[in-house]
């Protein structure tokens, strides 16, 4: 199973966190998915989407729990430490007030997406919820989740394009 859905599981947890983590901790994450899915398959329960729709939720939730934990930690700094009473450079506000702006406008496309087209990006790719979870929340079936959703990242990155923003 391992050889069969390795490169799969990869993919999906570098792409979530490549801007943030370290090869390392992307590979230990994915042998964290692995060990998930040895531990929850139940061979005996019809699982929707099959084996990888099942093993591509874990690792999409993995890597979504992991980023988050990154990003937590990177923003607490200890009082103590001498390196967080110096004044970020210049280049490091301006690349911050970059990456703030892209965000304002990023989300402000999505908000401008019709619903539940605005909804789904939200919940899938800020919350990380699976389509089953987002299609209660919508009243849709967990398929038209999967339809619109990449109907609208579609729609989303030519609309992002038009701003020079790629994704």
């Amino acid at each position: 199973m391992f050889e069969a859905y390795c490169g799969y599981v990869y993919t999906i947890v570098f792409n979530r966190l490549r801007s943030v983590a370290a090869r390392e901790d992307i590979e230990e994450c994915v042998c964290d998915v692995f060990a998930d899915v040895y531990c929850y398959y139940d061979p005996g329960k019809n699982v929707s989407g099959g084996m990888s729709g099942f093993i591509g939720t874990i690792a999409r939730r993995k890597a979504a729990a992991l980023y988050k934990s990154i990003i937590s930690g990177a923003e607490t700094v200890s009082i103590d430490d001498e390196s967080a009473q110096q004044l970020s450079s210049e280049q490091d506000v301006e690349r911050e007030t970059a990456a703030n702006e892209q965000c304002r406008i990023i989300l402000g496309k999505i908000a401008g997406l019709s619903e539940p087209d605005s909804t789904i990006i939200i919940q899938k790719y800020y919350y990380g919820r699976s389509a089953a979870e987002i299609a209660g929340m919508v009243k849709l079936t967990p398929e038209n989740i999967r339809v619109r959703s990449g109907r609208a990242v579609k729609k989303l990155k030519e609309m992002l394009e038009k701003e020079d923003i790629s994704l």
